[in-house]
Order: C-alpha cells, then sequence, then structure tokens
C-alpha cells in the first residue's frame, strides 16, 4: 500500500540526510533574522530579546565552525578556512566584550551593530567563496553532518543543564 507523503513534511530520518552546508546554511538565515529584527525592531524589548537571541545564536555557531566543520573541510582551501578562523576571533571579542553590558548602553548597541556587520559580511563570504567550492570538490562530507549533530545536540544539552542550575552564560 503506497503512503501519501507531504513533500515539506519532515520525516526523522531527512535530519541526518542535511549536509553540513544546508546546516550552517539555517543557521545563517536565523542569524540574519534576528539581525534584522535587531536593527529594525521598533521597541526595546524586541531588540532585547533579539539581541539574547542573536548573541546565543552567533555563539552556537561559530563553536560548531570552529570544532567541527572548519577542521572537517579545511584540506580543500586551507587559506580560506585560516581566514574564517580570523574573523571568528574578532567576533569571539565582540562577544565577550558584549558580556556584562545592558543592550541600552550606547556602547552595547554600536558594538552589536558592529558585530551584526562583521558576522554578516562573514556569512556572505562563507556563502560565496566557501560553500560553492566544497560543492564542487565533491566530498563526502556524511562524516562531518554527523558529527556537528552530535555537536549541536550536546551543546544544546549543555546549555539546558546551566539553565537548571541557574548559571547565565
Amino acid at each position: 500500500m503506497a503512503s501519501i507523503h507531504h513533500p515539506n513534511a519532515r520525516r526523522p530520518r531527512d535530519a541526518f540526510a542535511e549536509s553540513p552546508i544546508q546546516t550552517l546554511r539555517r543557521d545563517h538565515d536565523m542569524i540574519r533574522k534576528l539581525a534584522d529584527k535587531y536593527l529594525n525592531g521598533h521597541s526595546l524589548d524586541v531588540r532585547r530579546q533579539a539581541a539574547i537571541q542573536l548573541v546565543q545564536a552567533i555563539h552556537t555557531h561559530s563553536r560548531l565552525e570552529e570544532a567541527v566543520f572548519y577542521p572537517g573541510v579545511r584540506k580543500v582551501e586551507p587559506n580560506l578556512v585560516a581566514h574564517f578562523e580570523e574573523e571568528h576571533l574578532n567576533v569571539d571579542d565582540m562577544l565577550a566584550a558584549l558580556q556584562g553590558m545592558h543592550i541600552d548602553e550606547r556602547r552595547a548597541d554600536m558594538l552589536m551593530r558592529d558585530m551584526i556587520q562583521s558576522t554578516l559580511a562573514h556569512i556572505r563570504e562563507e556563502e560565496e567563496e566557501l560553500f560553492p567550492m566544497l560543492e564542487l570538490a565533491h566530498l563526502d562530507l556524511s562524516a562531518v553532518a554527523l558529527e556537528m549533530q552530535v555537536f549541536e545536540a550536546n551543546l544544546v544539552h549543555m546549555q539546558a543543564q546551566f539553565g537548571k542550575l541557574g548559571v547565565r552564560h
């Protein structure tokens, strides 16, 4: 008997079929949406919430790229990957500087805007330069994909555990 399956419905096993590039593009889209909310939000509450989510999304995405994705694709274009790692250090410095600041502060807003600009430029570079190179290289990235899924799951689990303890990041 044939089953009817909606083309946009996600089956559980489809999660394992997502390539590392698809995963990173999904993250990039979320970061763009949160950046737009922050930059164009009309209320302070919307901007505050967007800032919190954006900082978390950038932090999580950066750790994933640095720990799993870049090491997994470095052989294709080592100099470009090194360039992206340098850009991550710059954004990491901005994230660290934002720790302890209140988003209402003028310097926090300026720093958020600089971080957003740097992050969006980095995303464009990855999508326009690195991802096409990787797609042309026809690498088997299934091991990287699986490692990325495990890394993300562990990171989410750790964040949830810290949240239960009342520890704020």
